[in-house]
């Protein structure tokens, strides 16, 4: 029945005269996520689990910036509005919340929530905005891993990894969830994604008694890996045996200063006392927020 009045009500004063009256204006006034989470619940509980959520309390990022004093690291981590390829403003309220709900979505200039639908929302004003669906919605913060990734040319954006999408509804609270039809709804998770062996080309030469390990990025759309500020590590471990017995194990790492470049071959060199019959290739990674190392492939050669 409160559908039926609401469409009702719609049919008769019209789109803009409903919007007057489900106005809810502490909405438009960047209130804490909670208050998002009255209908957007799915997206809300994903954003909970999410870096973005995390990106002020961290521990670790409380560690790399000596306790919040450098300064230049501030505005990302608790960004009042985020404008493609503009450092945002350093936010005054509700830092805690790190890249709430309103750095990404509230624009001053519309006093309006942004978004990629045009969608009828009657609690608060929405403005259609198709730089949601490419990478430069993400270009504000993370400019670094978009300027790599605007290098490799790649059809595949920033979403498509790190924001796959579901069908689903924008909304659950009722009446409110019946007004939009299912549609893609992207993950706001934002996973991290691990590579895999497809994702690489690895190639062994041994002169004399220097093994050369070649590798190139040929799968990820930017370098690995990668971050504007943080440590994330590969960590390349080399195993040679002989004769089922091994004789050397070998690690070197990679860090995003010097990291695996989208398409283009790296190659480090291993001193090495004995030729070996077969040497097994390990890459691990290591994310700035992770203790633990994450397996990406294990490939062996055979010579």
């Amino acid at each position: 029945m409160p559908l039926l009045l609401l469409l009702l009500a719609v049919f008769i004063a019209g789109c803009d005269s409903i919007e007057k009256i489900f106005l809810e204006e502490d909405l438009l006034q960047r209130p804490p996520s909670k208050r998002c989470a009255e209908c957007h619940q799915n997206i809300y509980n994903q954003w909970l689990t999410s870096r973005h959520s995390k990106a002020w309390t961290s521990s670790h990022y409380a560690e790399a910036t000596d306790n919040y004093t450098k300064t230049k690291c501030l505005s990302c981590h608790a960004p009042l509005e985020i404008h493609p390829e503009k450092k945002p403003q350093l936010r005054d309220k509700l830092r805690e919340e790190g890249v709430n709900c309103f750095s990404c979505h509230y624009k001053e200039e519309t006093n309006s929530i942004h978004g990629p639908y045009d969608v009828f929302s009657p609690p608060h004003y929405s403005t259609y905005d198709p730089v949601y669906i490419t990478s430069k919605i993400c270009s504000s913060c993370h400019q670094k891993t978009y300027k790599q990734w605007q290098q490799t040319v790649s059809k595949r954006n920033c979403q498509e990894c790190h924001m796959p999408a579901k069908k689903g509804r924008l909304i659950q609270k009722f009446p409110f969830t019946y007004l939009h039809s299912k549609k893609d709804i992207h993950s706001h998770k934002f996973p991290a994604s691990i590579a895999s062996e497809k994702d690489f080309q690895i190639k062994i030469s041994i002169n004399d008694d220097i093994l050369t390990l070649s590798i190139k990025n040929t799968g990820i759309p930017h370098s690995v890996p990668t971050a504007d500020n943080g440590k994330p590590k590969l960590y390349i471990y080399l195993t040679g045996f002989k004769n089922g017995n091994e004789i050397f194990n070998q690690m070197q790492i990679i860090n995003s200063k010097d990291p695996l470049k989208f398409g283009k071959w790296k190659e480090l060199d291993f001193f090495i006392d004995l030729k070996p019959d077969k040497v097994v290739v390990t890459i691990l990674r290591k994310l700035s927020w992770k203790n633990k190392k994450e397996k990406v492939l294990q490939k062996e050669f055979q010579f």
